[in-house]
């Protein structure tokens, strides 16, 4: 199912008797709040911004699917602060093979790679690529096809000045969206 806001389907909503009313509304913010979703083990949200001189890519996700990615056998129990050093290696090279970015036919190189985790124990992992040029923005999760059935997440691409050039759910299945980065103007 897309979730591209004006394009998705509308659907009739169960309004629970009123005795249950808050805690159906409980259960509901705990579902649709942004910070709830990313502890969803099977969602990321990405975040591609083009600047001036470079695209900053943004991969926020569960703990459980970072570690997923580095660590197949799940040997390693958590990232804490204090062995985060010893699998920063790790997840940098990670970070590099997350998203197979091309501008105009041309595959995009990642600079540079850094990962933090969250108050809320998620992990991010902030990508530079080289600035696209403009024309056809091509974005492959790939990382999501090594997980599997059931992962995705929703990817908004935006420019400097923070206009949206579009935005798609990403799914294991279907993990590629493309955008037109337009000519920088006069």
């Amino acid at each position: 199912m897309s979730l591209r806001g004006a394009t998705a389907p509308r659907h009739s909503i169960w309004l629970p008797p009123a005795r249950f009313a808050p805690f159906a509304v409980s259960f509901l913010a705990l579902f649709t709040t942004p910070s709830a979703r990313a502890h969803d083990p099977f969602e990321a949200l990405h975040t591609a911004v083009v600047r001036p001189d470079r695209l900053d890519l943004i991969i926020t996700m569960a703990q459980s699917t970072a570690l997923k990615l580095i660590d197949p056998t799940a040997k390693i129990p958590s990232l804490t602060l204090e062995n985060l050093a010893a699998h920063r290696p790790s997840l940098l090279r990670e970070a590099a093979r997350l998203f197979i970015i091309t501008s105009v036919r041309t595959p995009l190189s990642s600079r540079t790679a850094t990962i933090e985790l969250t108050d809320e124990n998620d992990v991010i992992f902030r990508v530079t690529y080289p600035r696209p040029a403009p024309g056809k923005l091509y974005f492959s999760a790939s990382y999501l096809r090594r997980l599997g059935d059931g992962y995705g997440g929703i990817l908004e691409v935006n420019d400097a000045a923070n206009k949206n050039l579009g935005w798609e759910q990403l799914l294991w299945a279907r993990p590629n969206f493309e955008v037109t980065f337009p000519s920088p103007s006069p």
